[in-house]
């Protein structure tokens, strides 16, 4: 895909993610359990790392090429 090779595409893609990762509409919310006794904050940041590292995967492979 060819928008994979545009760096404002990547500076978005990131920028997204690090707004997403400040969660700062949960920041006065209680702590719920959820599924494996476990906090439902986790399960959003297992998500987010989940999707940096794919992001970063791809970046490495269509944006930065060797020659």
């Amino acid at each position: 895909m060819k928008i994979l090779r545009y760096s404002s595409f990547w500076f978005f893609c990131f920028t997204v993610l690090f707004l997403l990762s400040l969660d700062f509409w949960a920041w006065e919310q209680d702590i719920t359990i959820g599924w494996g006794n476990l906090p439902v904050w986790i399960f959003y940041f297992v998500g987010l790392q989940i999707s940096l590292a794919i992001a970063l995967w791809v970046f490495t492979q269509k944006f930065w090429t060797t020659n």
